[in-house]
C-alpha cells in the first residue's frame, strides 16, 4: 500500500520551544511520519536541554544541534540531510501542522513509486490565514511558465515560503554550497535554483497549514540582513526564464 511508505518531518529551529512543539503536536502520533528531524541552529543551552527533556526517550524525534549557528539557509539543508526517508516534509518551528496536510500529500498519487516524481516539489496551496495560493493550486511551476505565474495568486510569495514536501535527495543535489547566504530570501532563492536544475513545483490542492506572523520569526529579525537587490535579482531572473 502507498502509506506503507514513509516520510520524515525536517524542522529547523533556533531558540524556541512552544512554538516548536505545537508545530508538529496534531501530528506527531500519525504513523505516516516516522521519524521527525529538528535541526537546532545552536540554540541557548537552556533552550536545547529543554528540547532533550521533552523528547527524552521518544525514538520517534531526532535532535541534533549545530556547534555553531548556520543561519537559516543552511541548516534548511542540515535538516534534510538528517533525515533519512526519501521524502521529507521542510517545515517551519514557528507554523503549525494539521492531519489534512498529510493526507493531502498521500492523497496525490504517484510520488510514492514513480521516480519521475522526485523533480517535483508539493507545495501548499494555502498558508492559513496570510498567504493564500489558492489561485495557483493545481498548477506546475517550471522554467517555462513560472515568469507568467509570478503576478499570480502570490505566487512570489509562495515562493518564499516553503514548508512544503521535497524529495530528499534532488533537494540536496540543486542546493548551493558555495557559501554564499541568502539570508531571508533563501526559500526563494533554493526554489529559483530547483527550477532552473528543469525541476518543478506543484501546488496541490488541498495541501494548507497555519502560517504565524510573528515579531520573532526569522524574517522580521533578519529582514535587513538580506544583501541589498539580492531577492529582485532572484525575481528577475525567473522572469527571464524559459
Amino acid at each position: 500500500m502507498d502509506t506503507d511508505i514513509k516520510i520524515s518531518l525536517a524542522l529547523t529551529n533556533y531558540n524556541r520551544t512552544d512554538f516548536l512543539f505545537e508545530s508538529f503536536a496534531q501530528v506527531f502520533a500519525d504513523e505516516r511520519i516516522d521519524e521527525v528531524v529538528i535541526s537546532d541552529d545552536h540554540s541557548d543551552m537552556d533552550v536545547f536541554n529543554t528540547l532533550l527533556w521533552k523528547y527524552n526517550g521518544i525514538e520517534k524525534v531526532k535532535i541534533f544541534r549545530n556547534p555553531v549557528n548556520i543561519d537559516c539557509y543552511r541548516n534548511k539543508k542540515r535538516a534534510v540531510e538528517l533525515c533519512s526517508n526519501d521524502w521529507v516534509i521542510l517545515f517551519d518551528s514557528d507554523n503549525i501542522m494539521t492531519p489534512s496536510y498529510i493526507s493531502a500529500i498521500y492523497g496525490q498519487k504517484g510520488w510514492q513509486n514513480n521516480p519521475d516524481y522526485r523533480s517535483i516539489i508539493f507545495a501548499p496551496e494555502f498558508a492559513r490565514p496570510h498567504f493564500d495560493f489558492r489561485a495557483l493550486a493545481g498548477k506546475l511551476i517550471d522554467r517555462t511558465t513560472v515568469a507568467g505565474l509570478l503576478n499570480v495568486g502570490n505566487c512570489e510569495t509562495m515562493l518564499n515560503a516553503m514548508n512544503y514536501f521535497v524529495n530528499r535527495n534532488e533537494y540536496l543535489r540543486v542546493w548551493d554550497d558555495s557559501g554564499l547566504d541568502p539570508v531571508t530570501s533563501d526559500s526563494i532563492y533554493q526554489n529559483y535554483r530547483w527550477i532552473s536544475h528543469a525541476n518543478a513545483i506543484y501546488v496541490l490542492p488541498g495541501l494548507q497549514y497555519d502560517h504565524r506572523v510573528h515579531p520573532g520569526s526569522h524574517y522580521q529579525m533578519n529582514n535587513r540582513r538580506t544583501a541589498h537587490g539580492f531577492h529582485e535579482d532572484i525575481i528577475n531572473r525567473l522572469k527571464q526564464m524559459k
